[in-house]
């Protein structure tokens, strides 16, 4: 997988360590492929937006149950990294309509 980060990095053979790096950013996107991601967005007051995308924008969902902090967002952003579908029980999701 990649990570991307709002400050320019990009890491091409992520490790669960290199997830350390998100605090700090603006935004971070972990991607399997351009189409198949899962990306986050630094809020107010230590709140974050969470979002993922499989394969399509049609399939595009964003995270609704609030508060969104960075030790869900990393916790997320690691069993994603780890092929561990538990993360998707972990949030309550919606289809975002990207069209």
């Amino acid at each position: 997988m990649k990570l991307e980060l709002e400050s320019g990095t990009q890491i091409d053979s992520v490790v669960l360590a290199d997830l350390s790096r998100i605090e700090g950013e603006e935004f971070a996107i972990l991607s399997i492929d351009a189409d198949t991601y899962m990306q986050c967005a630094d809020q107010e007051e230590g709140e974050y937006l969470l979002e993922y995308q499989t394969g399509s924008i049609d399939q595009h969902f964003g995270a609704v149950d609030k508060p969104i902090t960075l030790d869900r967002v990393m916790a997320a952003f690691g069993k994603y990294l780890n092929n561990d579908p538990s993360w998707v029980d972990d949030f309550k999701w919606e289809l975002l309509d990207l069209s």
